[in-house]
């Protein structure tokens, strides 16, 4: 791609950016949210029609005006939103089109045959003949792979791939996409991950405000160069200073608490600090924050809150009490995304009453609500527009104000920064830390360690639904995974 601009009317979105990718090969494209990364690959994928410039494909000059004519050049994209259809067949989703017939009829034999080919050649052995809704979305990522390689992709584009993936499956993923490069493909990846680009990219190209800046070999570049020429900040500079060792009020307090899935766990949460959670996938974490917030509660042990009183059995009683709770999936479990901005920042006001606002509906609602937007600095061309428009950090922005509309005491936070730039993270960062210096008490969920180590006060590791360690603020990566995997 050479001195590639895209404009929509008056807005220029990309201004000269030169990209090149080789056979066997993997580039990295770096940027914010809203540097123009994904516009790049919407335009080499045929999505978008380039205002200027030009696209080679073996030295051939090709002009893409529908992404049916860049995958016959051979060029394919696996969206961070999968796009397979849930009730057809493995195999419908890998041919769909381009079904194989005989006598007129689609030849099933031999369509699930080709799939099975192919998705032995990924490793994997998933029934061609199984619906898409049944599998993990690791399995759907690979279907989404395999119909790629089906049509001959020789550029293959991955964007967030890893955003919805387990450890197990990221590292399944890794290998996979080795066994790619030494066939042949070339790769474009796109990620907010940083120890991702640097353990799989060959060269990275990073683009700021619809400019490239530069591009060189990964092996030059160290996580803390490309996040300072992305955003032009330090990686040390995106977490706020800690807390003072003085700790307030005790205002959540668990005691050999368990269920199902969590064995006798005694943690506090005081005011004034950030606790976080790490381990391994299917540690517990995530359980341990659907008790606290009341959506899957504990069944023993002894929970209380500030009050002294029981700890919440639903997550509308642990809203009521003052208990915010941040989901791990803000678009399955957190946001209406055809409503409005404006409409999903109110919805616990109007669940619970009026909160601070002193009403729920009308004028002044509306007015308390825009101010809790502003506060939180959500970026969009107004608040009436749907939220499901906006970026992975200014959705994220839009739960925290949902939840500052009703002053709460705690919070519970499921991976805080999961898909979003660096950029938005230091925001998010920046109110967890002054939500706890005004007196609240922050537990943050995350799998990210470089983010539990820089932000937390106290970390907790958990192994096997128990809470294995007790840490304090400046322990390792290597002290955090000893007990991880106890």
């Amino acid at each position: 791609m050479e001195g590639i601009r895209k404009s929509f009317g008056p807005i220029k979105v990309l201004d000269g950016i030169d990209l090149t990718c080789h056979s066997g090969t993997l580039t990295a494209v770096c940027g914010e949210n809203g540097a123009g990364k994904s516009t790049l690959m919407r335009i080499l994928s045929g999505v978008f029609a380039p205002s200027d410039g030009e696209i080679h494909i073996d030295g051939r000059p090709v002009v893409f005006t529908h992404p049916a004519q860049a995958m016959r050049e051979g060029v394919a994209i696996i969206h961070q939103e999968l796009n397979l259809l849930p009730y057809r067949t493995v195999a419908d989703n890998i041919f769909l089109g381009r079904e194989p017939t005989r006598f007129g009829f689609i030849d099933r034999a031999k369509m699930n045959r080709e799939a099975s080919v192919i998705l032995h050649r990924l490793g994997c052995n998933i029934d061609p003949d199984k619906e898409c809704r049944k599998l993990s979305i690791a399995e759907q990522q690979l279907v989404e792979i395999a119909k790629a390689l089906s049509e001959r992709a020789r550029i293959l584009i991955f964007d967030e791939p890893t955003a919805a993936l387990n450890e197990t499956e990221t590292q399944a993923l890794f290998r996979l996409i080795c066994e790619l490069k030494q066939s042949g493909v070339a790769l474009l990846y796109i990620s907010h991950r940083m120890a991702e680009i640097k353990a799989l990219a060959d060269t990275i190209t990073i683009i700021k405000d619809g400019r490239q800046v530069i591009t060189k070999p990964a092996d030059e570049l160290s996580i803390d160069d490309v996040i300072q020429l992305m955003v032009g900040r330090e990686l040390t500079d995106f977490f706020p200073a800690a807390a003072s060792s003085e700790t307030g009020a005790v205002l959540y307090d668990i005691k050999n608490a368990g269920h199902e899935s969590l064995k006798d766990i005694s943690l506090t949460l005081r005011a004034g600090e950030i606790v976080g959670i790490a381990g391994l996938e299917g540690c517990g974490k995530t359980e341990l924050a659907r008790a606290m917030s009341g959506e899957a509660p504990f069944t023993r042990g002894d929970v209380r809150l500030w009050d002294g009183m029981q700890g919440p059995r639903s997550p509308r009683e642990a809203a009521r009490r003052g208990i915010g709770a941040i989901p791990e999936d803000r678009k399955v479990e957190g946001l209406g995304l055809r409503q409005s901005l404006r409409d999903n920042a109110a919805i616990t006001l109007r669940a619970l009453g009026a909160g601070l606002s002193g009403a729920t509906r009308g004028p002044r609602a509306t007015r308390f609500i825009d101010t809790l937007l502003d506060k939180v600095e959500v970026k969009s061309a107004g608040y009436d527009m749907p939220v499901g428009q906006l970026s992975g950090g200014n959705q994220q922005k839009v739960l925290f104000a949902r939840w500052m509309a009703i002053n709460p005491r705690v919070w519970i936070v499921n991976e805080p920064t999961r898909g979003i730039d660096v950029g938005a993270r230091a925001a998010i960062y920046a109110m967890l830390r002054a939500f706890a210096e005004e007196g609240g008490a922050v537990m943050v969920v995350s799998s990210d360690l470089m983010e539990i180590i820089g932000l937390s006060d106290r970390i907790c590791v958990m192994s096997g639904g128990r809470l294995a360690a007790h840490l304090q603020r400046g322990a390792s990566e290597e002290e955090i995974m000893r007990y991880a995997v106890h």
